[in-house]
C-alpha cells in the first residue's frame, strides 16, 4: 500500500505490515514442518486426535490452528474439528494433482537465510552464498531441490508449448537441472533424445530414483559438476539453462554462456528460461511488481545477483555467436519467458 494512503497509526501500520505478516508465514512454516496439512488429509479432526496424530501437545495445536483458520489454509468443521481449506487439500497435502508442500519445508530454511538482509544490504552481497550453506548443509540442500522440482511441475508444461527442439536432435543437456523434470519432458517428446542433468552434487541426491520411477534410465544420466568453473562433459544438440542465469552475475553469464555455445553442435539449440527483469516496473506499485522486488531482494541475500535484462540475455546469446535469437514467454506471463539461439551450422 503507497504510504501516502494510510490513515492508520504508525503502531497499528506495524501490526499490520510486520507483525501479523511474520505470524501468518511462521504458522504455515511450523505447520508444514509438523504435517498438519497432510494429517487432515484423509478428513476432519479435533484439537486432541491432531495433536495425537503429530505426537504434539494440544495447546500448541490449538493456538497454531486458530492461526491458521485466519490465514485461510484450514478451516473449522461441525464437531469442533479442523479441516483443510479447498486450496490447502489441493496444494498442501500431498493428495491433490499438484502438491507444492515442499515449499514450506523450504521457506523455513529461507527464513534463516533472509536474517541475514541487513548484512548483506551493508556487505554488498551476503556472507556465505546459499550454495556454500548447503554444502554445510546438505538436508538444506534437499529441501531445496525438492521445491525447484515441484515448482518445475507447475511450469513444465507451458515450457514445453513455448518451444521447439531443433530438427533431428539426439542428446540434450540440461544444465542445473537438478530434479530432471524439464529433460525427461522432452525425451518423452523426442522418443530419440539422450540427456544428461548436469548439476551440483547437493542437488542430485533424489534424481536418479526419479529418472527410475519415470522409466526413463536407459535415456537419462547424472553428472555432478558446476557449470561455473568445470568443463562441459561433451557436446550436445540442445542446452538447457533453466532459471540458472539469475544465480550468476553478468559477466559470469557472458562466460558460461559461450561455454555452453561451444559445446553445442552445429545446428544446435541453447534455450534459456529466465524471469527478465523489467526496469520500467520496478517503480510499479502492483502485485507483479511486488514479487519481482521480492525475488530480486532474496536473490542479494542469497547469491548476490540479480535478475537480468531481456536485452542481457540477447546479448549474451549474440556475443556467444548464436543466430535466430527469439523469446517466447510463457503462459502467463508471470511464469517468465524462454530465449533461444541457435549455432550456425
Amino acid at each position: 500500500m503507497n504510504p501516502d494512503l494510510r490513515t492508520e497509526s504508525t503502531a497499528a501500520s506495524l501490526a499490520v505490515d510486520v507483525y501479523w505478516p511474520m505470524m501468518k508465514s511462521s504458522a504455515l512454516v511450523a505447520a508444514g514442518r509438523l504435517g498438519v496439512f497432510t494429517a487432515l488429509a484423509q478428513g476432519p479432526l479435533t484439537t486432541e486426535e491432531l495433536a495425537r496424530h503429530l505426537s504434539a501437545s494440544a495447546d500448541g495445536i490449538q493456538r497454531l490452528a486458530a492461526v491458521l483458520v485466519q490465514t485461510g489454509y484450514i478451516v473449522v468443521a461441525p464437531d469442533d474439528r479442523w479441516a483443510n481449506s479447498p486450496h490447502a487439500q489441493a496444494w498442501l497435502s500431498q493428495t491433490g494433482p499438484h502438491d507444492i508442500s515442499s515449499g514450506l519445508h523450504w521457506f523455513a530454511y529461507a527464513w534463516d537465510v533472509m536474517s541475514g538482509l541487513s548484512d548483506a544490504v551493508i556487505r554488498g552481497g551476503p556472507r556465505t552464498v546459499l550454495w556454500d550453506q548447503m554444502r554445510a548443509n546438505p538436508d538444506m540442500g534437499r529441501a531445496f531441490a525438492a521445491y525447484m522440482r515441484d515448482h518445475a511441475a507447475g511450469v513444465v508444461d507451458a515450457v514445453q508449448a513455448a518451444v521447439q527442439l531443433p530438427e533431428g536432435a539426439k542428446t540434450l543437456l540440461d544444465v542445473g537441472g537438478s530434479h530432471g523434470l524439464h529433460a525427461a519432458a522432452f525425451c518423452r517428446r523426442s522418443p530419440a533424445l539422450q540427456a544428461v542433468i548436469y548439476d551440483l552434487p547437493v542437488s542430485l541426491g533424489h534424481t536418479p530414483s526419479l529418472i527410475r520411477s519415470w522409466g526413463l534410465s536407459d535415456r537419462m544420466q547424472c553428472m555432478a559438476g558446476d557449470v561455473g568453473v568445470d568443463p562441459i562433459p561433451g557436446t550436445f544438440d540442445v542446452i538447457t539453462y533453466f532459471l540458472v542465469a539469475h544465480n550468476q552475475t553478468d559477466s559470469d553469464n557472458v562466460r558460461i554462456i559461450g561455454k555452453l555455445a561451444r559445446a553445442l553442435n552445429p545446428g544446435g539449440r541453447l534455450m534459456v528460461y529466465e524471469y527478465p527483469h523489467d526496469p520500467a516496473g520496478t517503480r510499479a506499485c502492483s502485485a507483479r511488481a511486488a514479487m519481482a522486488a521480492a525475488f530480486d531482494l532474496t536473490l542479494w541475500v542469497e547469491t548476490g545477483t540479480r535478475t537480468h535484462t531481456a536485452e542481457g540475455i540477447f546479448a549474451w546469446l549474440e556475443g556467444a555467436g548464436l543466430v535466430d535469437i527469439r523469446r517466447a514467454d510463457l503462459d502467463p506471463a508471470e511464469n517468465g519467458a524462454v530465449f533461444c539461439g541457435d549455432k550456425p551450422r
